[in-house]
């Protein structure tokens, strides 16, 4: 697997077939996605089909500095195998980087085990977004080691 640095098109398709499957390519665009403080990261395979990604940008957090994580996701062809984690860990770099102190995100409830692992913690009582899906805020120190 290789993780690079993209732009929001090469992102965008494996977004809307993980995380909005059966809805407008649309619900896949985020406002931030074409800001240059946002960081897209795409993950692929030897064939360089991508089969993850995630996308970062500058959000407060509790009123601080701090970088959203977004729109992270992986084929189910390769789930299971560090995938998700090089991402992470890709993300968590660039942000140490650029010294921000916070990383967060929206978690949906079945992947907060998985953030937990990297140290992320949840914040507050389980929500449900607009499509009906629970989540939890979730955050980390990007001073944290791995």
């Amino acid at each position: 697997m290789r993780v690079q640095r993209v732009t929001a098109e090469v992102v965008r398709p494996l977004r809307a077939a993980v995380l909005r499957p059966g809805l407008p390519s649309e619900q896949s665009v985020y406002p931030e996605d074409d800001l240059p403080s946002t960081l897209h990261l795409a993950a692929t395979d030897a064939a360089g089909r991508v089969v993850g990604c995630a996308t970062f940008f500058p959000e407060p957090y509790d009123g601080g500095p701090a970088w959203r994580l977004r729109g992270m996701a992986t084929d189910e062809s390769v789930r299971g195998q560090g995938v998700g984690r090089l991402l992470l860990s890709e993300g968590l770099a660039a942000a140490r980087t650029a010294t921000v102190p916070t990383l967060w995100c929206n978690a949906r409830t079945t992947a907060v085990g998985f953030y937990s692992r990297f140290g992320f913690v949840v914040e507050g009582e389980e929500f449900l977004t607009a499509g009906g899906i629970p989540h939890h805020r979730m955050h980390r120190s990007v001073i944290h080691t791995d």
